[in-house]
């Protein structure tokens, strides 16, 4: 009688696992029992899809960070002729835009009271000096003649406006016959075998901005030609409403192509260096205060010590993709853009890194290589 219970949970227990036994490897096939074909186990390696990426062949470029900009051509030397005397304009000698060279007269005044001064000066001088050689005056009256007489001289120099450079005369704002004042502006003078291109840098930019930095300025008659200069003065004080700060760029202009009050576009080289490592800026992964790259080595290449090759010369062909592992790679950055970045340390030349990163892939994952992009992107 103690045993029956014990036989009764022996028999449960054995429906159970044949129940089990069936249900796994047994199926019906025409209303018969059939035992089910079981498949193999697949290596992991073997059930891995590859994942497709595009890689970027590190190379060693000239690179450079340009800030862009609007500006108006202004000349070297640019200001306002005046007469130092009152007076009516009797001859204006030149047009705008005609070249001047040094000495020439610009415009004069109506000399003839001048003129008269100075005539009646030079009598009195030449009298006093006759009755001083007879010892009839003193040697100061003659003296005072003598001032009186350059006196007179300068002032009716001063009714001619002298060019005293070479350079072009502007726009002449005032005509024949008019009456003009030491305060009246005559015409402007711009000299243009240099010339300044003053353009608005906006506030958060300033601090990018230097004295002696190499500027490229293009303008609409000569699109395809670069004027160089450098940056000559940065202003202290940030404009009101444009929040911009003013900088002059000077400008060699030998052959006198670029005219004051031209329209340019303006690239100020903050950063530039030769022979950069460079990758474009959607090749890394900032994480845990680390940037990484995701490096690929291409399958079939290895070397002695069977680790990975580092495929320096490894290019896929256009038909037939190549397989490759990802080594994740920490670097240090020298220089930052939104396109690209200049990489410090991590990374040598040859190098194939993943670009367009959009998720996270695991170190020693299996990728294709479907496109690989060289030179600058």
């Amino acid at each position: 009688m103690k045993r029956k219970p014990l036989i009764i949970i022996a028999v449960v227990l054995a429906l159970f696992f044949l129940v089990s036994f069936i249900k796994t490897n047994v199926s019906c096939i025409g209303g018969f029992p059939v035992l089910k074909k079981h498949k193999k186990d697949v290596p992991k390696m073997a059930q891995e899809v590859p994942l497709p990426v595009k890689v970027y062949k590190v190379a060693r470029v000239s690179f450079r960070d340009t800030l862009p900009s609007l500006g108006t051509i202004k000349g070297f030397r640019e200001y306002e002729l005046k007469f130092p005397v009152s007076g009516v304009v009797e001859y204006i000698n030149f047009k705008e835009g005609e070249r001047i060279t040094q000495g020439d007269i610009i415009a004069s005044l109506d000399q003839k009271e001048g003129l008269l001064k100075l005539e009646y000066a030079k009598i009195e001088m030449e009298k006093l000096s006759k009755l001083y050689e007879l010892g009839h005056i003193v040697e100061t009256k003659l003296k005072q003649s003598q001032i009186e007489y350059q006196s007179a001289k300068a002032e009716l120099e001063k009714t001619n406006l002298l060019a005293y450079s070479d350079g072009y005369i502007g726009s002449i704002t005032v005509d024949k016959g008019s009456y003009v004042s030491t305060q009246d502006k005559v015409a402007m003078f711009v000299d243009m075998k240099d010339v300044f291109i003053e353009f608005g840098i906006i506030e958060k930019d300033v601090v990018k901005v230097k004295e002696g930095q190499n500027v490229e300025v293009t303008v609409e008659s000569y699109p395809d030609q670069l004027f160089k200069g450098h940056v000559d003065s940065v202003a202290p004080l940030v404009e009101g409403r444009s929040r911009t700060v003013n900088v002059r760029s000077k400008l060699s202009n030998v052959d006198e192509k670029i005219k004051p009050g031209m329209f340019g576009r303006v690239n100020v080289l903050v950063y530039e260096k030769e022979d950069a490592l460079v990758i474009p800026s959607s090749s890394f992964k900032k994480k845990d205060e680390q940037h990484l790259v995701f490096l690929v080595h291409p399958e079939g290449e290895s070397k002695q010590d069977g680790d990975p090759k580092d495929a320096k010369d490894v290019l896929p062909d256009k038909d037939q993709p190549v397989l490759g592992i990802v080594e994740i790679r920490p670097i240090e950055i020298n220089y930052a853009t939104p396109d690209a970045i200049e990489v410090k340390e991590g990374i040598e030349e040859g190098d194939l890194v993943i670009v367009d990163v959009e998720q996270d892939l695991q170190d020693k994952a299996r990728v294709e290589i479907t496109e690989t992009q060289e030179g600058i992107f």
